[in-house]
């Protein structure tokens, strides 16, 4: 057998959720005709066996750990879930979720990247849309977390640099998000649910019902949250493709009026200075094209 098939047909014993044991009499059973115990001896012939064990259950070894250590991957990424759900259930789930979606990537910080689609839409889910109908929810709020705190860096904004910014320049300022912030709308209100799960209390069910649209932020090596209105959410999804200040406001006075938006647009500059969402126009990676 060469390396590379080798490698190949190990993987894929490795990473079968039912064990080692289980893939190999699956794979004799689909077999067709050929004499039982073929796959054994196709293992036989890679791994050796020993008076202490044989190669199934030295291979067995390396699979529990292969799963015990994803398992602990998605148990940091998704610590919120683990709590709501209960640990027996999130196990369950991860063994559901590894079957249809294995880890495809090299690196095990993607291994979760497609456990909110799973809980959206897979049958294997099913149960847990039924008792839990936000885990979803909470499942996708937890991995833009992720996703915040890993973002690359970039020169932040801030207010010093804009203080010898003569007033007739505010106009032409570039506005970007900076990778590290998230924007997401979402059915349930995960902030909540989450704060409940982080504290260990009991969800209640009158506060898991609402949606929510929330940012989703890095500052100072600290992941941050919190709820944004509408106009402001409208705001940032165009900040995130790069406006001019001067644009912006001119789009807040077609949604907000053209008394209140400077107002609006003033405060929300603001609060995005506050909260180190932006990109500073300066920074060599910064890249934006008005329209």
């Amino acid at each position: 057998m060469a390396l590379r098939e080798a490698q190949k047909t190990l993987a894929d014993w490795i990473r079968a959720p039912e064990g080692v044991a289980a893939a190999l009499a699956e794979e004799d059973a689909t077999s067709g005709g050929q004499a039982g115990g073929v796959a054994t001896r196709r293992l036989e012939g890679l791994i050796r066996s020993d008076a202490t064990l044989d190669a199934t259950g030295r291979l067995e070894i390396y699979a529990n750990a292969y799963f015990h250590r994803i398992l602990g991957v998605l148990s940091a990424d998704y610590p919120a879930l683990q709590q709501a759900l209960g640990a027996s259930a999130f196990h369950d789930l991860v063994t559901s979720y590894l079957l249809i979606e294995p880890s495809r990537h090299p690196s095990l910080r993607y291994a979760g990247a497609r456990l909110a689609n799973f809980l959206l839409s897979h049958e294997a889910a099913a149960g847990i849309r039924a008792r839990s109908p936000w885990a979803s929810d909470l499942a996708a709020f937890e991995w833009a977390r992720v996703d915040a705190f890993d973002a690359a860096d970039g020169l932040v904004l801030a207010r010093e640099s804009l203080a010898s910014l003569a007033p007739e320049a505010f106009g032409s300022l570039l506005l970007c998000l900076g990778p590290w912030a998230v924007l997401r709308s979402f059915e349930h209100p995960v902030e909540r649910i989450w704060v409940s799960a982080t504290r260990g209390e009991e969800l209640d069910s009158e506060a898991a019902v609402g949606g929510a649209s929330l940012l989703v932020w890095r500052k100072d090596e600290r992941v941050m949250h919190r709820r944004v209105e509408p106009h402001e959410a409208a705001a940032l999804a165009m900040v995130r493709r790069g406006i001019r200040f001067d644009s912006l406001c001119e789009w807040a006075a077609t949604r907000i009026g053209e008394s209140e938006a400077p107002v609006h647009a003033a405060g929300w500059l603001e609060r995005w200075l506050a909260d180190g969402l932006l990109v500073d126009p300066s920074d060599a990676c910064f890249s934006v094209s008005d329209d």
